[in-house]
């Protein structure tokens, strides 16, 4: 009764159902790994968001002595003390913020008192696209501010051009940065979340990260049904060829 399964239009059939249903058990085992590394992140960056300020000048130290990693530090929350380099600011264009398009200034911020000796870039919030830019704050001033990592090139994304002095940038490549800023920091960045004297009141905060756990866990279900949806397919067309009473006579 169950010979004509072994025959090669079958067993096609059969190669091809469970290579269909290895790849869509791995594709929702992908899937679940991927749900899980984004609770994690999320319980992470959440954590981080929430720290009591830490003095910038104790991350970097920790940084550059190999304590703490740049993406192990990026979420925390900092106090720092300097003073703006306005006529180095530049522009972060291309950005959004509540579905409204606008830009955000970027300003050098010198550490310390009148000795350059390291030098962090500081995205100061965000303004809507047909809104003045205001100038920083003069003179010295101490902000709270979020730590981020520099940014790199997003695939189908425009890139900056890689010479010449940038006064707009889409990406905020620090290293690319560094060629028109002395002594930039090339690791990390700051977004202002308060600052002492205070910015213009139309300058909004950068928005926190929406921490959700994303689609991963719908998809894994989907894949594993699909999954069942094949093997089941397969039972319907095994038992009605049976039940044809074809199975002995006739191949696929």
């Amino acid at each position: 009764m169950f010979g004509f399964l072994l025959r090669p239009g079958w067993v096609l059939l059969h190669v091809t159902v469970v290579a269909a249903v290895v790849v869509m058990v791995n594709l929702g085992l992908w899937q679940l790994r991927r749900h899980h590394e984004r609770v994690d992140f999320n319980k992470v960056v959440a954590e981080r968001m929430v720290s009591a300020p830490t003095p910038l000048t104790t991350v970097l130290e920790k940084i550059q002595t190999g304590e703490l990693s740049p993406s192990e530090a990026e979420w925390l929350n900092v106090s720092v003390q300097g003073r703006y380099i306005a006529d180095q600011s530049l522009l972060s264009v291309n950005r959004s913020q509540d579905g409204i398009s606008g830009v955000d200034p970027l300003t050098p911020l010198v550490l310390g008192g009148d000795e350059i000796e390291e030098t962090i870039l500081v995205n100061r919030g965000f303004v809507g696209q047909n809104a003045k830019v205001p100038e920083p704050p003069s003179g010295e001033l101490e902000i709270i501010a979020r730590v981020r990592l520099s940014e790199s090139r997003r695939l189908g994304q425009l890139s900056d051009p890689a010479a010449g002095i940038l006064s707009e940038v889409i990406t905020i490549d620090l290293p690319r940065l560094a060629a028109q800023i002395e002594n930039l920091n090339t690791e990390i960045y700051l977004e202002v979340l308060e600052s002492r004297p205070s910015e213009a009141d139309y300058l909004a905060r950068i928005a926190s990260p929406n921490l959700t756990s994303g689609p991963h866990l719908s998809y894994t279900v989907q894949w594993f049904i699909f999954s069942i949806f094949v093997i089941a397919g397969w039972v319907v067309v095994v038992r009605r060829k049976i039940g044809s009473g074809q199975g002995r006579d006739e191949t696929l």
